[in-house]
């Protein structure tokens, strides 16, 4: 008996298909690290996003185990390196919810250019301010995707759709490009672009990548657009360069604050940083929920249950 559990919110056609294939699917949101530590090692799968983290004492705990999938794309949560010593296959889904942030990244975008989100608050408080809020078009920037995995593409693709010149660069593909962006390094990023996006998995080099040393770089005042993970970004950097001018405005769907269960701080234990950047108003916040469609969620089950039946 393949018995597969469900720990985090996943779309029904997951366990629907896989129990068309024999598995035995139950899923069960209440479990915590301990709790799911003392369960029988009975199971054949683990399907998580990031309720609680799997490290080698919880992988020890269950040697029956084949097979984790983590809906999502960031696999932090998970010792992966330990797990696939033991067999046990690590799977994620960053296809599933690529279009999904690659659209957010779009919302973002449109929302600094266009001031969308002061003149929103300046209406609502009775000011009419057109001339305060004249903006700039999407074709008068010049874009640089820093990653190139799935979500980079995806926003390439979004841009060059509506005209715009897009560079990319990936560490660790470089030859990546497609028809939607030029691939280049770093240097010719920081000399030509004025809109600056990530799209990098979160791994112990890439914490700040995104710091006073690349800031100072940039060669022009930028847009700045984080949709991975909170801690690419130095946040006390970002907010120094908002302040200084260098970033016009820092459009952040995660932050460096956030937990491994993706959540931020609760405000009355914010540092300084972060409550500065709340204070700002070249700051465009959301609550890391680029990927977070229902369409989307489809797709991931989709991948999920593909890469299960190809093991």
């Amino acid at each position: 008996m393949k018995k597969v559990l469900i720990v985090d919110r996943v779309h029904p056609y997951l366990s629907e298909k896989l129990s068309e294939k024999g598995f035995v699917c139950h899923t069960d949101m209440t479990f915590t690290y301990e709790t799911f530590k003392a369960v029988p090692d009975d199971l054949f799968g683990l399907v998580i996003r990031s309720r609680f983290v799997v490290d080698k004492e919880l992988l020890d705990s269950k040697p029956s185990l084949k097979f984790i999938v983590r809906i999502g794309s960031g696999v932090e949560n998970i010792d992966v390196e330990y797990a696939e010593g033991r067999g046990i296959k690590v799977i994620s889904t960053p296809e599933g919810n690529a279009n999904a942030v690659a659209e957010h990244c779009l919302g973002l975008l449109l929302a600094a250019l266009r001031h969308i989100s002061s003149a929103d608050r300046e209406v609502r408080a009775g000011e009419w301010l057109r001339e305060k809020n004249k903006g700039s078009e999407l074709q008068a920037h010049t874009y640089g995707i820093i990653g190139y995995g799935h979500t980079g593409p995806a926003f390439a693709r979004l841009l060059t759709l509506l005209g715009c010149k897009v560079y990319a660069y990936d560490k660790y593909n470089p030859t990546a490009g497609d028809a939607h962006a030029e691939m280049t390094d770093l240097v010719t990023i920081q000399r030509e672009c004025d809109v600056i996006s990530v799209h990098v998995n979160y791994i112990p080099e890439n914490k700040y990548l995104i710091n006073r040393d690349f800031i100072d770089a940039m060669a022009h005042p930028f847009i700045l657009i984080n949709s991975s993970r909170g801690l690419v970004v130095n946040t006390e950097d970002v907010v120094n360069s908002m302040e200084s001018g260098k970033i016009l405005t820092a459009c952040l769907d995660v932050l460096e604050y956030e937990s491994t269960r993706l959540k931020n701080l609760p405000k009355e234990q914010w540092p300084a940083a972060m409550e500065r950047l709340a204070a700002m108003e070249n700051a465009i916040l959301t609550p890391h929920v680029g990927g977070q469609t229902t369409d989307a969620e489809l797709r991931h089950a989709k991948v999920a249950v593909e890469k299960i039946m190809g093991l």
